[in-house]
């Protein structure tokens, strides 16, 4: 059986693709697969322009409070929607990591199955 955990499983997918690519090579392409590696979209976040000395140097009072403050809010929201985008990508690798072990699991089964119908078999023989 392969083991589940994430090291593991990536370790234990190697080596079944490398010991099923002679089987891979001849067996029809699954409906709806794809051999294009998934691409992962950019984050879409826009980091705020940093107030500059040069830029606000002849700015008094309010109006550079203002700017300041400004800054430091699209600051905050950059943050937060670098976080945001980091967690919707952990949500995506999870799946991703629990449609493999789904299919290990498929596979881990099927092996069993075959296993215990090729002893019963030899059973029937003997």
């Amino acid at each position: 059986m392969i083991p589940r955990s994430s090291f593991a499983t990536l370790v234990a997918l190697a080596a079944l693709a490398a010991l099923a690519a002679p089987a891979l090579a001849q067996a029809p392409a699954a409906a709806g697969s794809s051999t294009q590696a998934f691409a992962v979209p950019p984050h879409a976040c826009v980091a705020p322009k940093f107030p500059s000395k040069p830029e606000t140097v002849q700015l008094r009072g309010d109006a550079y409070n203002k700017i300041v403050q400004t800054f430091n809010e699209n600051y905050k929201a950059y943050g937060e929607c670098i976080k945001k985008y980091v967690e919707d990508t952990k949500v995506w690798v999870k799946e991703v990591a629990d449609a493999g072990n789904k299919a290990i699991d498929e596979y881990n089964k099927y092996t069993a199955d075959l296993k215990q119908q090729i002893e019963a078999e030899k059973q029937t023989q003997q």
